[in-house]
């Protein structure tokens, strides 16, 4: 996919640094993210899994997460 946004592998130094390349008039960034970036305590993650915690008295079968993204 990245390659057919203009983007070669050989431009890459490593996949554990940020990289940025511009196709036309947009500027693309790959950057990695770590478990703790994405579900952090800086996060709003950690209030959901503390209420799902609460709720498993309900057991599994009485408990749904449903999450979207935009």
């Amino acid at each position: 996919m990245a390659a057919s946004r203009g983007y070669r592998a050989a431009d890459s130094r490593s996949a554990s640094e940020r990289v940025e390349w511009t196709t036309s008039d947009l500027v693309c960034a790959y950057e990695p993210l770590t478990i703790g970036d994405v579900l952090g305590p800086t996060t709003h993650w950690p209030h959901v899994f503390a209420v799902m915690k609460a709720l498993d008295r309900f057991g599994d079968d009485g408990v749904r997460l449903v999450v979207a993204f935009d």
